[in-house]
């Protein structure tokens, strides 16, 4: 049997996109590569509005940089800024409620990032995003990932 991808039950015609889904993408040795790029083929059969921070794209260059290579992660920043993708320029304001909603949080292994996404996708109205983050359903979003059904 193959497998599908599944979208959340509330369908949307808008995703965001975190900053491990752009690293899984585009390194080949990152764990969740396969199913990132099995996620991103449905994306694109569905043809989403596709966002991201633009604090999300900073840390997956880096992050790329780090653990593929300077190459690949200038030209990933060149395809991303030059593409589809709207990538939300992050305010002061946006940032603040951000800190707020951080500052709640016991955990050490969430990234300031990934709070910063969750406030702009709440100023959307976007309640599923594409990443590996285990915190984000726990914060009361959808994981749009593989499903082994089918």
């Amino acid at each position: 049997m193959g497998r599908s991808l599944t979208m959340p039950e509330e369908k949307e015609d808008r995703i965001f996109i975190d900053a491990d889904a752009f690293v899984a993408l585009i390194d080949k040795n990152d764990s969740h590569h396969k199913v990132a790029r099995q996620i991103n083929d449905y994306l694109e059969e569905k043809d989403l509005i596709v966002f991201t921070s633009s604090f999300a794209v900073g840390e997956a260059i880096t992050i790329i940089s780090q653990n593929a290579s300077h190459i690949l992660a200038v030209a990933f920043g060149k395809e991303l800024f030059w593409g589809e993708i709207s990538i939300i320029d992050v305010s002061r304001e946006q940032q603040i409620k951000a800190l707020e909603k951080f500052a709640l949080q016991k955990s050490k292994n969430v990234r300031f990032t990934d709070f910063i996404n969750m406030v702009l996708m709440d100023e959307l109205g976007i309640k599923t995003i594409f990443s590996f983050d285990k915190h984000y359903p726990k914060s009361g979003y959808q994981l749009l990932k593989e499903n082994s059904r089918m």
